[in-house]
């Protein structure tokens, strides 16, 4: 009867673990990925992006958290006002109630990130005096801000058009 109970409190303990141990695994899961989509992801910066902005869309994000879009600039690559190594700010955007994100670039900007104009003493963009960011493919990465959920995304800026 003795070796009977130690076989049943054996099988008990094994069980238990088992269970404890599933249990943690389930714990463990990893966060949802959360994701993020640039609309046009490819484009040739016009001013036709004042009246037709870039979005960002997303999900995956907590529940009515705010997002953070930034651009990460490669080495070589500045914005004006942007410490080196620091990203550029492209825009922010509140999740809805599902973790789901849309929000558009800014005027100001698409005007001060994007074209880096210059400005008129009547506070007006001077696109005489823009450095523009260069051609190339860029990593986006919006960040929501309570829960540190991070999605990236590439925005590819293309060369303009040659002039005939």
């Amino acid at each position: 009867m003795k070796k009977n109970r130690w076989k049943q409190l054996g099988l008990f303990l094994i069980t238990g673990m088992i269970v404890v141990a599933l249990g943690a695994c389930a714990a463990f899961q990893p966060a949802p990925k959360a994701t993020l989509k640039i609309t046009p992801d490819k484009t040739v910066l016009t001013p036709g992006l004042l009246k037709k902005p870039i979005v960002f869309s997303g999900s995956g994000f907590e529940p009515n958290e705010i997002v953070v879009i930034e651009m990460l600039l490669p080495k070589g690559v500045t914005v004006k006002g942007v410490p080196e190594g620091e990203n550029a700010a492209l825009g922010n955007g509140t999740a809805d109630d599902k973790g789901n994100l849309e929000t558009k670039m800014g005027v100001m900007t698409t005007l001060n990130t994007l074209f880096q104009v210059g400005w008129t003493p009547l506070i007006k963009p001077d696109f005489k005096q823009a450095t523009p960011l260069p051609p190339g493919t860029y990593d986006v990465i919006a960040t929501g801000m309570y829960s540190d959920i991070e999605a990236k995304a590439t925005l590819t800026l293309l060369p303009p058009p040659k002039k005939k």
